[in-house]
């Protein structure tokens, strides 16, 4: 459908590739904030917002200059591969950090790396090690709340969309639990689960945000039906070449208690969650010429 499954699948890989530089990266946040935690309190509110304003422009100002004078220039070819093997390590890792909700202090993370790099760390490899044992505990115990809070959320969440769904004319609910009202019958044959399709579809969660839009990459997604989630291998099925339909998918029809990374500014499906998409079968692959010649066109305005 837009491969979320193999999506899935590359981001597990990399995180079990990459937990332990993870887990390092974000444990410097610990130390400032013991250190920070540790610092008297002002005496007034009003010394406290005037410091605090004062300190806020002064690193700014401060952190600017710093970035300007560290600026590398690159001139040679050797010097633009060691920058780019840095950029890169630097966005895998950012984007590591993101995808576990884990922040880490960018003045140690820097400091951390430069210094190890030179052989001048200040722990130790067994010190390393028991900080990572140890946060990576925490983290644990963390995710696992966050779990069953989105978990509980999204159930009560799903469970109240799908009940105003099936107040509204038209929507039918299959033996399934699948939900569906077909906005437009369409013309052509109905595509059985052996089938390829051409569609275009938004998918949202119940709140309305998009977690994905076959819109937004300017062409129609093609893929066989019995590749994708329960709920769109049944519910395409159900309306013609041509034509268009709402499915409001529970999640055991869809992906169940996983979670996946957000997609760009795209909103993260996570556990339990009820997915809604509004789609056009556009074509069936091995039916051409059955594709309307006015889809370029209602895609257009679609977006």
């Amino acid at each position: 459908m837009f491969n979320l499954e193999s999506r899935m699948k590359s981001f597990i890989k990399m995180t079990l590739v990459s937990s332990a530089i993870v887990l390092a990266l974000a444990g410097c946040d610990d130390k400032k904030t013991t250190e920070e935690n540790k610092a008297p309190a002002t005496t007034t509110a009003t010394a406290n917002s005037a410091e605090n304003t004062n300190a806020t422009e002064s690193k700014t100002e401060a952190a600017t200059a710093q970035n300007s004078a560290d600026k590398a220039t690159i001139s040679t070819d050797a010097q633009k591969e060691a920058y780019a093997l840095g950029s890169s390590f630097a966005n895998y890792m950012k984007s590591n950090l993101e995808q576990n909700e884990v922040t880490a202090d960018q003045e140690y993370l820097i400091s951390g790396f430069n210094e190890t790099m030179r052989g001048a760390s200040q722990l130790n490899q067994d010190e390393v090690k028991n900080v990572l044992d140890a946060f990576g505990k925490r983290i644990q115990e963390e995710s696992q709340a966050r779990f069953e809070k989105q978990k509980t959320e999204n159930t009560a969440a799903g469970e109240k969309y799908r009940e105003d769904f099936a107040k509204q004319e038209g929507v039918i609910k299959t033996k399934s639990g699948l939900m569906y009202k077909v906005l437009n019958e369409g013309t052509g044959r109905h595509p059985t689960a052996e089938d390829t399709v051409i569609v275009h579809y938004v998918g949202t969660l119940t709140d309305g945000r998009t977690f994905d839009s076959s819109y937004d990459h300017n062409e129609p997604a093609t893929f066989p039906l019995n590749g994708v989630i329960k709920g769109w291998t049944e519910g395409i099925q159900l309306v013609g070449v041509g034509g268009k339909i709402k499915l409001v998918v529970p999640p055991e029809l869809a992906y169940g208690d996983q979670s996946f990374p957000a997609q760009g500014d795209k909103a993260r499906i996570t556990p339990s969650s009820t997915l809604v998409f509004e789609v056009e079968l556009l074509g069936i692959d091995n039916d051409k010429e059955d594709i309307p010649a006015s889809a370029p066109a209602e895609a257009e305005q679609a977006k």
